[in-house]
């Protein structure tokens, strides 16, 4: 028994055209929702980090001066 024969036997339904069609646009309407709210979704995950892990504090500046 070859590892290629349990593989073909497995039988995946075909999906038609409007089904492959409406999951494309799906696909294509998410992308671009993303694309379009990517600024306010990228500020959001540096809040995030930044409530998680928070910068240390600069050092007082000239007072090495």
């Amino acid at each position: 028994m070859s590892f290629a024969t349990p593989v073909t036997q497995f039988s995946f339904p075909l999906l038609s055209l409007t089904e492959l069609l409406q999951g494309a646009l799906v696909l294509a309407l998410l992308a671009s929702v993303l694309m379009f709210f990517r600024p306010l979704l990228s500020g959001l995950v540096r809040a995030l980090v930044l409530t998680v892990r928070p910068r240390p504090a600069r050092p007082a500046r000239g007072a090495g001066a």
